[in-house]
């Protein structure tokens, strides 16, 4: 505590220095606005940036050097307060700092049913989101075949991607998740979703408060014999479901957007053949920019911010009424990008929550046009994607106002899901509800918050 102490105060002086013509520190300086005043992050590739620039000037940056070692913390402190006391004054996020670059391992299922996806006659579409998957990661990724050609094990699977991937790594399974078992001959399909309950709730369990899940629909095209839940086999040309699965530790799963050299490897809606996602976690992992605008074609009725506040306002006073409408709207800007949620997902409001002691509610959500970008509310914009449009009636008195993301499982799974595959068709995957239910279940039953991200702001009358 008292070591933050006097660096705070070594700080102001540094900061003080720098103004001054400190050659070394103005480099730094110009480094850090390179690297973070757009987007208003330090990532694990910028860090390296700045490490590197560090070690080659340790003896200007002795305050930043402990027996030999960087500081992190104290850098951090620097950087933060670099682009605090600047005009206007920016909130920095650190990604990833300090920490090993993550190794990734992708797991292709190789079950009989998996071999029609690459079939000669098919469009590629598989082999070509495989590639992908490897060519946007950096350095080498592991690829491995797991389970048997003839029944998929996914208790063994399961527990090798989550219970087994450690905080550096990143697990990936490429799979058709139609749970099978060694002997499907005359299995009545209630008996299979009685085990898919039992092995999710052998598997999931406390580790899940560590990890998060992706789970992202791909469609592809299938050429080759489809083996229904009872063994039995018919040709299938067309297109059908398959599945990329992502487990990594909750910070990791956080830097796969936000770290710039994965960013194209998390970029997974423009993948060819993809259909939607859900993210499975315990843990509100998600902390966007948002900020509330002064001035907005969909603002109505007065207001002002309260003091202190710079360039992201999440406090007003004196909200009243329109004058014409006789009701309130405020437009908050918020930054949804680089999210691992579907952007249907993300911009239904159905999907958010607003506690408020007055009757507040999100009107629309809706992305940021050119129109929204004056030169009065820029600053406030700061890296937000989308406005959300809050409407209420009135505000009372004093409050705070809570919106939050729901950490739901989404509709899709439920569609696409199907009690019965004697008849394959080109939407639905036998005993997915059951399956990613299931999963989700043991993340919903560990979770500290059933939310995605929180958004909070006060209001006053």
């Amino acid at each position: 505590m008292m070591k933050h102490i006097a660096y705070a105060a070594l700080l102001a002086l540094t900061l003080t220095v720098a103004s001054c013509g400190n050659g070394p520190r103005k480099e730094l300086n110009k480094l850090l606005l390179e690297l973070a005043d757009a987007d208003q992050t330090i990532d694990g590739n910028d860090w390296q940036k700045i490490a590197h620039f560090l070690d080659r000037n340790k003896a200007h940056f002795k305050e930043f050097y402990d027996h030999g070692q960087i500081d992190v913390d104290d850098v951090e402190d620097y950087i933060s307060d670099f682009f605090e006391h600047r005009r206007p004054s920016k909130h920095i996020a650190f990604q990833g700092i300090g920490a090993k670059q993550p190794t990734f391992h992708i797991y292709v299922e190789r079950s009989g049913s998996m071999a029609p996806y690459d079939s000669k006659d098919g469009d590629g579409s598989f082999r070509a989101a495989i590639m992908a998957l490897q060519n946007n990661l950096p350095g080498t990724a592991t690829i491995d075949s797991v389970g048997e050609k003839g029944y998929t094990n996914f208790q063994q699977i399961f527990d090798q991607i989550l219970n087994r991937t450690n905080e550096d790594q990143v697990s990936i399974l490429v799979t058709d998740l139609i749970y099978s078992v060694k002997d499907m001959q005359g299995v009545n399909p209630q008996r299979v979703f009685s085990e898919i309950e039992g092995m999710t709730n052998a598997v999931f369990k406390s580790e899940v408060k560590n990890k998060s899940m992706l789970v992202v629909r791909m469609m592809g095209s299938y050429n080759g014999p489809y083996y229904s839940y009872d063994n039995s086999v018919k040709p299938f040309a067309g297109r059908r479901p398959y599945y990329i699965i992502i487990v990594a530790s909750n910070t990791n799963m956080v830097r796969l957007t936000h770290d710039a050299t994965l960013r194209t490897f998390a970029d997974m809606e423009r993948m060819r053949g993809y259909d939607n996602m859900c993210l499975m976690t315990a843990n509100d992992i998600y902390k966007p920019y948002y900020s509330l605008l002064l001035s907005n074609r969909d603002v109505r009725g007065r207001f002002r911010p309260e003091r202190g506040q710079d360039t992201q306002i999440r406090s007003l006073t004196g909200v009243e009424p329109d004058r014409n409408s006789g009701d309130i709207q405020l437009a908050l800007a918020v930054d949804l990008s680089h999210l691992l949620i579907d952007q249907r997902y993300l911009t239904d409001v159905s999907n958010y929550e607003v506690k408020a002691d007055d009757d507040v509610r999100i009107k629309e959500i809706r992305k940021i046009e050119k129109a929204d970008m004056t030169p009065a509310e820029k600053k406030y914009l700061g890296t937000a994607t989308h406005i959300f449009v809050l409407q209420a009636a009135s505000i009372g008195h004093g409050q705070e106002v809570e919106i939050k993301l729901l950490n739901r499982m989404p509709q899709w799974i439920g569609a696409a899901s199907t009690d019965n595959d004697l008849t394959p068709d080109a939407n639905t995957t036998f005993g997915l509800k059951y399956l990613l239910g299931g999963i989700y279940d043991s993340y919903n039953r560990n979770a500290d918050d059933h939310y995605y991200f929180e958004l909070e702001l006060e209001l006053d009358r």
